[in-house]
Parts: structure tokens; sequence; C-alpha cells
């Protein structure tokens, strides 16, 4: 397997069949989220809280019309959801009525469209794939598929990115 078909296989496709499901916005923006990071840390070899991040961000998400409202937008969400499973009411939310992936109002209020976010954020990804899966922090490579028959009910079979003791660290 490719890089491209296990990001489909392990992320985008399951990322998509939740996408019918309003109830599952949160999980898809938090599942959404590291997919993001690291395409931005990679377009931008930058972390996030460096100055280079935030145009970065913003190339992926051009509704965010300037560097402070990416960082509001980054931090309320990123930090608010994934540290935290939360985000301010007054001031973020969640909505499937909005036309855009994210909207900033000048009141100063930043509001997410799950559905719509991560399907910019994955059209972005597959689009440059090259990015995501290179860079200054490559994806591991993954040895294949190892059987691990001790999870009664559970798929017969675990693909890693390493191999289990015993193994010989060969692929």
């Amino acid at each position: 397997m490719t890089h491209r078909d296990n990001f489909r296989s392990w992320f985008a496709d399951h990322i998509r069949l939740l996408s019918g499901k309003e109830s599952a916005g949160f999980l898809i923006t938090i599942a959404t989220f590291p997919l993001l990071e690291r395409y931005v840390k990679q377009l931008t070899n930058a972390e996030p809280k460096s100055p280079k991040f935030l145009p970065g961000l913003r190339k992926v998400l051009p509704d965010l019309d300037s560097d402070d409202a990416a960082r509001t937008f980054w931090t309320t969400y990123r930090h608010g959801l994934l540290h935290n499973v939360t985000m301010s009411r007054e001031t973020h939310g969640l909505t499937h009525d909005s036309l855009k992936a994210v909207e900033v109002h000048a009141s100063g209020k930043v509001w997410l469209h799950p559905v719509l976010f991560s399907e910019r954020v994955l059209s972005v990804i597959e689009n440059d794939f090259a990015t995501f899966e290179g860079g200054p922090k490559p994806l591991p490579v993954v040895y294949g598929y190892v059987q691990v028959p001790e999870h009664p009910g559970a798929p017969n079979y675990y693909q890693g990115t390493g191999t289990l003791p015993g193994q010989g660290g060969k692929p």
C-alpha cells in the first residue's frame, strides 16, 4: 500500500462516511485537525507558534482573512477541541448552516462547518499529497500486516508502522 492509500483508508474514507451525520460534527473536526496541522507544518516548514505557520493555514482556509483571524481560529478550535474537547460557547461553535468552511464575523465570533472544513482539508491534502507525506518529517514506513489473534471479534490484522517483538524488524 502507498501512503496515499493509507491516508484514504485510515482517514479520508472514514471522515467522509461520518459526514452524513450532523451529530458527528465534533468527531469529524477532531479527526481533521491533526491532518490539517501536519499539512500546514509540512507546507511551511514551521511549527504552529511560528509566524510562518499562519499564512500556510490561510492558504488552506482562505476564509481566514487575516493572521489575527487565523490565530484566533487555531487557538480556539485546535487547542480547545484537541486539548479540552470544548471551546468557548460565547464566541465559537460548529454549524451546518454556513456556506463556508470557516466563517469569521466582525464581532469576533468564528463558526466552523465541520463537513465543509473536513472536505476542504482532505481535498487540499489529496491534491498536494507530496507535501503531506514528505518534507522535514516524512510519513513512517508501513511494514504491512501483523496478525493479532488475541483480540476476539476484532479484525484479524493490524496495519502498523513497525513490527511486534519477535518479528525481526523486517517488512
